[in-house]
């Protein structure tokens, strides 16, 4: 996010001679090629019900990367999402990363990575599971859940007007 506002203070810094029509016509350009991004991540009990969750927004463009890492008792997981494509058109979501694991019964850290990739249109709402589930102990099973939500930034910035 503090990226995507230096890169803007500096278009407007470079931008200070220009005129206000070539200002908004580049703001206006430059919205409609930037991409938000935004991801609940949960985790679910064995009866789907919510015990913790957050969530974050980030700025990026096609084929750009964000990186979402979470880090809880025993795993640690990165996770990469990258927009692939075309906003008038259906992206490509690409969601690849690593997780290292350990639980009471096994001595030693595993690890584990994974790739997947989705078509989804912007606005769409797309759930990825980067563990499937995770088994706490014999009684307790909890599921990591990322939500994932894409949208033009001009969109992102309509809604807050």
């Amino acid at each position: 996010m503090k990226r995507g506002a230096v890169i803007l203070l500096l278009i407007l810094v470079v931008a200070a001679g220009l005129h206000a029509d070539d200002l908004d016509e580049i703001l206006n350009y430059l919205s409609d090629k930037v991409l938000s991004v935004h991801i609940t991540a949960r985790l679910l009990d064995k009866d789907q019900v919510i015990v913790w969750d957050a969530e974050s927004s980030h700025i990026t463009n096609v084929g750009k990367a964000v990186n979402i890492r979470l880090v809880g008792s025993g795993v640690i997981i990165d996770s990469y999402i990258t927009p692939f494509g075309n906003l008038d058109e259906t992206l490509v979501l690409v969601a690849n990363g690593e997780m290292w694991f350990s639980n009471n019964r096994q001595e030693g850290l595993r690890y584990k990575s994974f790739i997947k990739s989705v078509p989804i249109k912007a606005g769409e709402k797309v759930i990825f599971f980067p563990l499937g589930v995770a088994v706490d102990s014999q009684t307790n099973i909890y599921t990591i859940q990322l939500e994932i939500e894409i949208l033009p930034y001009s969109e992102v910035l309509r809604m807050a007007k």
